[in-house]
């Protein structure tokens, strides 16, 4: 059996993430994180002495030259994505890229290009859809379990930067890019509602909002806060609230999906299950095996199934990638080709930001 030959660029938070995937995936035998690429020479020697990873580089372009790696985690900056994207797929690997895709969509339109041309797998690391109730819920909008879908509206709440003193690279554009709570979070959000509902965005009108204008001495010249009204091709509507300055929450992901038979509700603090309601009827509980049961019948999770977190969500995403291009499974991973759609929403946000009315993405 062939086994992929993993490099990792980046070793931050999502950076070491991710390692700590890889190493439980290599378990399968059929992957093995080769080397890493970071430019912290002693992070790197002191990353591959804790983990046992054979090699690491200063030089990421030394990295893919120099050892024979099949996938490329990027786990770098957002302003880095496009070049490193760029050099591993033109270096024949196969690429998972942190979101998103890239700073604008001239840059993610010629990843998609280069990569089909060259036949290159991709995925962008949209996590949240391998919670195991995500799945089902896409398939029961498709199955018709809602009815006609007329809107779908929900948050991505942080409070790690409520501070002035809170500082991270992604304040300033020149790293992360031109907007940073909707692209950074707000992109989740997008991916999992066009996920499921089975609709890109159409038209898009948004509100930004930076409410602390310096931070540790810098200059702040990204968002703290978005809002913003959607229509999808489909027909439904929607709206979203992102912050990073909401105080008390850590993560807090939700959605709502209301439908012409029945409304469903799903939140990260409660992964495992969606709530389903129907006038007039009790209420139900769809789990991630995708069973629906009425909410006061009891335990609506099997007793020995693991807890979900997000670090076996990513475990989950990682293996899948593996997996298909080893052996052809089905992909649920979002590609190059959604990061790419991704890209062009945020740009329709940020000019409709800047215009106060709608545009089409």
């Amino acid at each position: 059996m062939k086994k992929l030959r993993i490099g990792l660029i980046g070793a931050g938070k999502i950076g070491l993430a991710q390692i700590e995937a890889i190493k439980t995936i290599e378990a399968s035998g059929y992957a093995e994180l080769a080397a890493i690429a970071t430019r912290d020479e002693a992070k790197g020697q002191e990353i591959c002495s804790k983990y046992q990873i054979p090699s690491h580089f200063t030089d990421y372009r030394a990295m893919l030259s120099g050892t024979n790696i099949d996938v490329v985690h990027n786990c770098t900056p957002n302003i880095l994505h496009y070049e490193i994207n760029k050099d591993c797929i033109e270096s024949g690997c196969h690429v998972l890229s942190e979101k998103p895709l890239t700073v604008n969509s001239a840059q993610s339109a010629d990843l998609v290009e280069r990569a089909q041309t060259r036949k290159i797998k991709t995925a962008i690391n949209f996590v949240y859809r391998y919670y195991s109730v995500i799945p089902r819920i896409r398939a029961l909008i498709a199955d018709d379990g809602l009815g006609r879908v007329y809107a779908v509206f929900g948050t991505y709440l942080q409070d790690w930067l409520l501070s002035e003193s809170d500082y991270d690279w992604r304040i300033e554009s020149r790293f992360g890019g031109p907007s940073r709570a909707f692209a950074d979070i707000g992109s989740h959000w997008i991916d999992m509602a066009q996920y499921l509902l089975g609709q890109h965005v159409a038209d898009i009108v948004a509100d930004f909002a930076t409410f602390i204008p310096s931070r540790t001495g810098k200059p702040v010249d990204t968002e703290d806060f978005a809002g913003a009204l959607l229509r999808f091709e489909g027909g439904a509507h929607g709206s979203l609230t992102v912050s990073q300055v909401s105080a008390g929450q850590t993560s807090g992901l939700s959605f709502e999906i209301d439908g012409s038979k029945a409304s469903l509700r799903w939140s990260k603090e409660n992964p495992g299950i969606a709530i389903i309601g129907r006038r007039g009827e009790p209420t139900q509980i769809l789990n991630g095996q995708g069973v629906i049961s009425n909410a006061g019948q009891g335990a609506v999770i099997a007793p020995d199934t693991p807890i979900e977190t997000i670090s076996s969500a990513q475990r989950s995403m990682i293996d899948n990638f593996y997996r298909s291009i080893l052996f052809g499974e089905a992909p649920l991973y979002a590609n190059f080709e959604e990061g790419h759609t991704n890209v062009r929403i945020v740009e329709a946000a940020i000019r409709s930001n800047q215009t106060g009315g709608w545009v089409r993405v």
